[in-house]
């Protein structure tokens, strides 16, 4: 892939002549600035943040320049970094301390030289806002303290509930009053959300093993000896001896990458060791690319655990969103989730002016209402019944919009109907020659208009690899998806943690409708290594196609019988099923469609 047109060339970037006063001449010719010009070396262990304050203000009077960090390791200090309000999609919204703050930034190129970044106490290493032209590569990102807990199980009793867990090296914590706190450089969190156990050897998540969650009533913690924990409290899932426990705490404050309201963005061989929510979160960018970005823990580290959350998250994005060849592995959610989001019609003022509600608590700020986008509205089971483009907004706060449209609106209109912006979809995304292993929840979840290409990825996820949904609840995340092309992938015993299919296309909200909702997936030349044999489940979709595919019983991990068959499919039309492969399998019956059991067309191996 070429590299984006926004860097037109590298003498174009050199043409402008500047005056660089404490930066050395020889980089003035080539736009090319060195932190150390700035009185900052690497490996001095000295606050990187003052130094690259300065830095930064001399690349935004100074488009086109690149900021050079010499290869070795930098530290940040949250204590003297910016500090801004952000609405942040799906994360916790609030002031944060940001290391790298570029905000209203052109053509600017932040090269680590395979440098590694240590942040300290909670902040957020890069935010990119109003910007346009941004390159971040070479380097990781890492913190001193994480966020979470991580501890050996060393006794389990179910009898008396609780659970003795021996701290891993390199996990701060206290206890104080029978009760877990969280403990970092410059902050404390004293709420568990979720105990969750992980297969030490595989380093994934444990075979069946559920969320533990802890809102409700924290487990009254003990130490009864250095290092080593008494969680005494409610286990729906109980761990095993010798495998790994994570303490997950519920704020979701300090991703590693945010990027607002930007055009062009490219993140390049970036690895992201951790961070106390998502990895990278992107929400109304207009093209951004993440080539080579690994989110897993630090090789060496003891970590099982690297991002809080999801690793990769897009949401309202548009032009182009791409995925090439990155590692997402130990991320406690989804490793990538593409979507627009729904706005819940609160209040109809006249045929032409809606007050609009925007209803996840993590949703709220992110303005999905510019004026000339053009919009549709779907009912109570996400039918879409009309077509608009937005006039002008008007905010009230960070939940409620009052909106006026060109046309006058469909007289069907009602309260909870929803919103979705089309003009803030991706024309394309691509995920390719990714690797998704080893974290909590999914692999890739999908739910755009635009043309979607998954292949040559690796998924070995604990729930669904692919999951194309919709979230008219909760949630509020848009769709439905009207071309997909899924082929050469290899999917590799996913769902150990859940019954569920490895590829489920079924809208969010529950309802006995008919009418479609996604179509066109085309899923080709794919690999599945099952144990649980579920492969697919589709519902309520039109043009899904399963063609050329091999599925392979493996014996992984122990065999579930299922109420599913490995093909489920219901309330669909052009349902195209042929030429696929089952190696392994004892019987013929692989297709379960509006209730009734057929065998496929497919070539059957391993009958009997």
């Amino acid at each position: 892939m070429q590299r984006r047109t926004f860097i037109k060339s590298i003498s174009a970037m050199m043409a402008t002549s500047t005056t660089l006063g404490c930066v050395s001449n020889s980089l003035a010719t080539e736009k090319r600035i060195s932190i150390t010009d700035f009185g900052l070396k690497p490996n001095s262990g000295n606050d990187a943040i003052p130094a690259l304050q300065k830095a930064l203000a001399y690349c935004k009077k100074h488009p086109g320049t690149s900021l050079i960090f010499p290869f070795g390791r930098y530290d940040f200090w949250s204590t003297k970094a910016d500090r801004d309000f952000y609405y942040i999609s799906n994360n916790d919204d609030g002031i944060k301390p940001v290391a790298f703050p570029l905000t209203e930034f052109k053509n600017l190129v932040i090269d680590g030289q395979g440098s590694r970044f240590v942040f300290h106490g909670g902040m957020v290493p890069v935010i990119v806002r109003e910007s346009s032209g941004i390159t971040l590569k070479n380097f990781s990102v890492d913190w001193d303290v994480p966020f979470h807990c991580e501890g050996i199980v060393e006794a389990v009793n179910k009898k008396e509930s609780y659970v003795d867990l021996k701290v891993k090296d390199g996990f701060s914590y206290r206890v104080e009053n029978g009760r877990f706190i969280f403990v970092g450089e410059g902050f404390e969190n004293p709420v568990i959300k979720n105990l969750l156990e992980f297969d030490t050897k595989r380093q994934k998540q444990a075979y069946m093993a559920r969320d533990n969650f802890q809102r409700e009533i924290q487990p009254v913690t003990t130490e009864i000896r250095p290092g080593v924990l008494r969680l005494q409290g409610k286990y729906p899932s109980w761990p095993k001896v010798g495998n790994t426990l994570l303490i997950m705490q519920e704020r979701r404050d300090w991703p590693a990458f945010s990027v607002q309201d930007t055009k062009n963005t490219w993140l390049e061989n970036i690895d992201i060791h951790h961070s106390g929510a998502m990895g990278v979160i992107a929400q109304l960018a207009d093209g951004i690319k993440l080539d080579n970005v690994n989110v897993h823990p630090r090789d060496g580290s003891g970590r099982t655990v690297s991002t809080t959350v999801d690793a990769t998250h897009f949401i309202n994005c548009k032009g182009h969103v791409v995925l090439k060849d990155c590692l997402f592995q130990g991320q406690i959610d989804d490793g990538t989730n593409v979507h627009g989001m729904y706005a819940r019609v609160a209040e109809i003022h006249d045929s032409n002016t809606i007050t609009f509600e925007l209803v996840h608590y993590q949703q709220l700020g992110i303005d999905i209402f510019k004026p000339g986008s053009k919009v549709n509205f779907s009912d109570s089971v996400l039918n879409v019944f009309h077509d608009n483009v937005v006039d002008k907004a008007v905010r009230q706060d960070a939940k409620y919009w009052t909106v006026s449209f060109k046309e006058p609106l469909d007289s069907a209109l009602k309260v909870d109907d929803v919103l979705d912006n089309m003009t803030w979809q991706p024309d394309h995304v691509m995920i390719s020659g990714c690797r998704f292993t080893g974290n909590r929840a999914r692999g890739a979840l999908l739910t755009v208009s635009g043309k979607i290409i998954v292949e040559n990825n690796y998924f070995s996820t604990p729930m669904m690899a692919i999951k194309i949904g919709s979230g008219g609840l909760k949630w509020y995340e848009s769709g439905p998806v009207e071309s997909v092309e899924i082929r050469n992938n290899i999917f590799d015993n996913c769902n150990y943690a859940k019954d569920s299919s490895a590829i489920d296309i079924v809208p969010g909200r529950k309802s006995k409708a008919t009418t479609p909702y996604h179509q066109n997936v085309k899923i080709y030349q794919n690999e599945f290594r099952v144990y649980n044999e579920r492969v697919l489940t589709t519902s309520r979709t039109h043009g899904v196609s399963f063609v050329n595919n091999k599925v392979v019983k493996t014996n992984e991990y122990p065999e579930r019988k299922s109420a599913f068959a490995p093909i489920h499919v219901e309330r669909s039309s052009n349902f195209v099923y042929q030429g696929n492969d089952f190696i392994g399998f004892g019987h013929s019956e692989l297709l379960f469609i509006d209730g009734q059991l057929v065998s496929g067309s497919g070539k059957l191996e391993g009958e009997g």
